[in-house]
């Protein structure tokens, strides 16, 4: 008798150790793989993440030696903002392309075809991220002159020239010469906003010359747009007197204000992290947050950064006399 008990005893546990798993041990083994797949996969993107947003700053810093030596080969001027077609007629600028031959004057009203030869051609610093184009060599001339991964800050530095509506053929600069307010209704007058030399960039290695851009409608947005289409300019929040955007630390409009963490600090791109956005407030080329929540710049002294939108309503960084108000964020000019 004791052996059959010790008999069924064995099979007992026997059975026992052959069982395998319950559904709860299967379903914990598969939630514990489930997150470490998922891990993995954050890794990944942060990690696709980095390498794309440090290959947008090496093609940012060629733009910015390109830059410099266009002004190095004309006598120290910035190459111009925007130059519309009456202008480039009344002064005789003609722009060739790779194979000599003349690129009609629409397409050379923004800056690419202008700077390109400054970049030997090489068409990938500026369009890699287009995605329609296996061979950049196929792009549309409009696509060449409007869709670049970065804009010029066109307004104040180089300039926007266009026809004088009173004097057919005279060039016209946009804000030259208007002075600026050094605070609320205190009009400095006769100073120039815009940097038309490199020798007048009185902080360069703040003021921006290029960033990401892109042409945006109002409203606003929240999320980092990768693949959005690039803009050939950019333009700061307040240009002259004309909010054009604003930028936000929390989720929706009524939380933006000027104030607060990242509003033109060293440490303003950790205030923006998370539910940061920016609100357009009328059709215009705007920063583009391609990658996470910040925007890659290049400086007048060639160095980049990238830097969050609650920082870069500091208007010292686009404007080259800002930093001489007394709220360089509430800067604005006639």
């Amino acid at each position: 008798m004791p052996r059959t008990v010790s008999t069924l005893n064995a099979c007992r546990l026997a059975a026992t150790r052959s069982r395998g798993f319950t559904i709860v041990e299967l379903l914990v083994v598969i939630s514990i793989i489930a997150i470490l797949l998922s891990l993995i996969s954050i890794g990944l993107i942060r990690g696709g993440e980095s390498s794309r947003q440090t290959a947008a700053l090496s093609n940012l810093r060629e733009v910015g030696r390109a830059w410099t030596l266009f002004a190095n080969q004309n006598q120290d001027r910035c190459l111009p903002g925007y130059v519309d077609p009456a202008v480039q007629s009344a002064l005789r600028i003609n722009v060739d392309d790779q194979s000599g031959n003349d690129i009609p004057p629409q397409f050379c009203a923004t800056y690419p075809n202008r700077l390109l030869p400054f970049l030997d051609y090489d068409r990938s610093i500026l369009y890699r991220y287009l995605t329609d184009y296996q061979d950049l060599g196929n792009m549309t001339a409009d696509d060449v002159a409007n869709k670049p991964a970065f804009g010029y800050n066109a307004y104040y530095v180089g300039g926007w020239y266009q026809e004088n509506p009173g004097v057919p053929g005279q060039p016209q600069m946009r804000f030259s010469d208007t002075g600026y307010f050094s605070s609320p209704g205190v009009l400095v007058p006769r100073q120039e906003v815009v940097a038309r030399s490199v020798s007048q960039i009185q902080r360069p290695s703040s003021l921006i010359t290029f960033s990401a851009s892109t042409r945006a409608t109002p409203g606003f947005y929240k999320e980092p747009t990768e693949l959005a289409d690039g803009a050939a300019w950019v333009v700061p929040h307040t240009r002259a007197q004309q909010q054009i955007w604003l930028a936000s630390d929390g989720g929706n409009f009524e939380s933006m204000s000027t104030g607060g963490a990242g509003a033109g600090g060293s440490g303003g791109a950790a205030g923006v992290i998370g539910n940061s956005g920016i609100q357009v407030l009328v059709e215009e080329c705007v920063p583009l947050r391609r990658i996470q929540n910040l925007v890659t710049t290049v400086r007048a002294d060639g160095s980049t950064a990238t830097q969050g939108p609650r920082e870069l309503m500091d208007q010292s960084r686009w404007i080259n006399v800002a930093h001489q108000s007394a709220d360089p964020i509430f800067f604005t000019h006639p």
